[in-house]
This record gives C-alpha cells, structure tokens and sequence, in this order.
C-alpha cells in the first residue's frame, strides 16, 4: 500500500479530517478509496488491508520521533471496525496508544509538559501507587470533546454526548448537582460513587465490558494531551482522575490557571466539585 503522507503534521492533518468527516457523516467508501488508491478492502473487522493499517505505521513514526526510540504499536483490536469507529466517534471517543512508558521526572522528552514535581514528590512518599508515573501499554478510546472555562459552577462543556446520559441519571436521582449546575453538566459529580453510574451507563451504551471504562489516570491525562489532544490543559476547569491518593482522596488537575496539563493535585474523593469534570478512558 503506498504511502499516505510525506510527514506527520500531514498525516495529523488527514487524520483529523478523517474523523471529522465520520463525524459528520461525510465519509462515503468513495472518500477511502481515494485516500489510498482505490485499494480499500472492507473487511467485518479490521486488516492489514483496511485503511486504518496505516494508523499503526504512522503511530509508530509519530511515537518515535516523540520518544526518541523504536515504539511498537500492538495489533488494532478486533473491535476496531469501521462501523464502530464512526459510532464511537459521535461521543467523541477517538483511538489512541499509550505505550508501556515511564514518565520520570528527570527523563528528556521533547516539546513535553511533565506532571510537576508535587506529583513525583508524592509517588517518592508513596501516596500514590508505585505505577503512577507508568503508561499502561495498549489502544484506548480517548475522550477528545472540548473543556470549557469555569463559569460559577453554570458552565458545562460544549455540545457533550455525555450530556444525555448526565441528565437521565440526574433526573432519576441517581447523581446530583448543585443548584446552578445544568441538568447535563459534567461538572459537580462526585467521582467516588456518582462517576462510576456514568460510566457504566456509556458502558451498557456501547456494549463494554464494565471494568473497560474508568476515568484517566493523571498520567494518561497528561500522555494523551501531550501526544495527541492540544487541548487540554488549555481551559480553568479541573478534571477528576482515577489515581487514588492515600486513603480518602483522587487525584485532579489540567486547570490553565494552575499549570494546564503539569497541574496534578489531590481533594477528598466524596466531595462535589462544581469546578472538576472528567473523561471516560476505555482499554482493551
């Protein structure tokens, strides 16, 4: 199969627009034909054959430059199906692959905003699990649907697909809010019982597995920003993370104000926070 681009910030480029056009129902067989020749094969599940091979060979490239040595990119999961691809893509759940690395505080990465030194000061005092620093090898979705800056506690991110499921769950007294707080805000959940409600809703919606779909680990938060979604950090709301901190707490952080994507910090895991979101992360 030829190649589909002659360097990454085009292949970034195409990449976009290809979801883009998925999003938007624009996508015709035609459109993947032209992409790559008219050598599409569409297969019931992905192959080496289907346009998205080329996500491995580019992800690869991409990783290598970004790491400064040879990454392997798994095997897309069997799941990875065009069909699936554009039904996940609605909820603006997108693939991405974090490998097996370790984010150390001295290690020189590249154009790389690190967690700060709080982070690595608690993994030392062992507040946190020993891994904290640690990518977990694998293909996720990843959450790409815009932040938002805080508005007293009114704000909510812009066009959620979580949206619906929030305020079903809301309205059926399953999560609460504050008084300001709009009815399909992801803002004011409480990421100890009420998170998981949520998840496991957009799990039983998509036919995962329930312990596939978590909120990001700080690290993967700060992987994925770094890597792939420009995005984060970039807002003055925080986000809720699934890293535990001692016994009573979880980590937060990405708020603009206080570092963007290095802000990690912890608050009590059972508090309501009209200032802290989230995002689901879903392996395999």
């Amino acid at each position: 199969m030829k190649e589909l681009v002659g360097s990454m910030s085009e292949w970034s480029g195409l990449l976009k627009d290809f979801f883009r056009q998925i999003d938007d129902g624009t996508m015709t067989r035609e459109k993947l034909d032209a992409i790559v020749g008219n050598r599409v094969v569409y297969p019931k599940e992905i192959t080496d054959d289907s346009v998205l091979a080329d996500l491995i060979r580019q992800t690869s490239k991409f990783l290598f430059k970004r790491f400064g040595k040879r990454i392997k990119v798994d095997s897309l999961p069997t799941e990875f199906t065009l069909e699936n691809l554009e039904k996940w893509a609605k909820y603006n759940l997108k693939p991405v692959f974090l490998p097996g690395e370790e984010i150390l505080e001295n290690r020189p990465f590249k154009k790389w905003v690190k967690p700060e030194k709080w982070f690595y000061e608690k993994l030392r005092e062992g507040k946190i699990a020993k891994d904290s620093a640690v990518l977990k090898r694998g293909w996720y979705l990843a959450d790409f649907t815009l932040s938002v800056d805080y508005n007293n506690g009114i704000q909510a991110y812009p066009n959620d697909p979580l949206a619906p499921i929030i305020e079903r769950l809301r309205r059926e007294g399953k999560v609460g809010k504050y008084d300001k707080t709009p009815l399909g805000s992801r803002f004011s959940i409480i990421p100890k019982d009420e998170w998981p409600l949520v998840l496991a809703e957009l799990a039983k919606e998509f036919g995962f597995k329930p312990e596939q779909i978590r909120l990001e680990r700080a690290v993967e938060f700060n992987a994925i920003g770094n890597l792939y979604d420009y995005n984060r950090g970039k807002f003055s709301t925080w986000e809720w993370f699934s890293d535990p901190f001692e016994v009573s707490s979880r980590l937060h952080g990405g708020s603009r104000d206080g570092g963007g994507l290095a802000l990690v910090s912890s608050y009590w895991f059972d508090f309501r926070d009209g200032g802290v979101a989230g995002r689901p992360l879903v392996s395999f």
